[in-house]
């Protein structure tokens, strides 16, 4: 049994909102490119509903951000693992060609949303979702710093209302970068005291 699996008693337990979820009621997801089915089946190696649901959620979600849908739907697979997992079991659990899943796990771990691991005395690489949170917004934080820095390079260069609306985004954005640093600090300051 894989660590994500559901024992009967547990997939009873299944949120009725989950099960009912918009997901849950569409149509099957497919690869725009290829325009395979991408909705693991319910039950199929353990997915209950409610995760086949959110699975598929996922890949809905991250497709809107312009990644691939089975990106997402890796991304949401790792999410509910309880333990790293490797490139031969995804193809196994989710019924996606190795290649597909490899290009996902390394656009996962571009974004830094997944992080990429050996066993000792294996060639194999493990992929699991990343947990902490203050890393994911530190790490967004950087990357929305360099846009700021960025946005506002092109100020000096920019004319009229071009340049009016540059400095609006550099100020947004710049905004944006101290609030994350302030919300990271008060929830550190909280789990210290708790």
């Amino acid at each position: 049994m894989t660590d994500h699996e559901i024992t009967p008693e547990a997939d009873a337990d299944a949120s009725p909102a989950a099960e009912s979820s918009p997901a849950a009621e569409s149509s099957p997801a497919t690869d725009a490119s290829s325009g395979a089915d991408l909705s693991p089946v319910p039950g199929h190696d353990g997915f209950s509903d409610a995760e086949a649901a959110f699975i598929s959620e996922m890949g809905s979600l991250m497709e809107r951000w312009g990644l691939p849908q089975a990106t997402g739907r890796l991304f949401g697979y790792l999410l509910l693992r309880n333990k790293p997992v490797d490139l031969d079991t995804m193809t196994r659990e989710l019924g996606q060609a190795k290649s597909g899943l490899s290009v996902a796990a390394r656009q996962l771990e571009s974004w830094t949303l997944v992080r990429r691991s050996t066993r000792p005395g294996s060639r194999r690489i493990d992929y699991e979702a990343v947990g902490d949170l203050r890393h994911l917004l530190l790490v967004n934080n950087a990357h929305m710093r360099k846009f700021t820095e960025t946005l506002s390079s092109g100020i000096p260069v920019a004319r009229g209302e071009a340049r009016d609306r540059l400095a609006s985004l550099a100020d947004l954005f710049s905004g944006f970068v101290e609030q994350t640093e302030a919300l990271v600090a008060d929830w550190e300051a909280r789990r210290a005291a708790s």
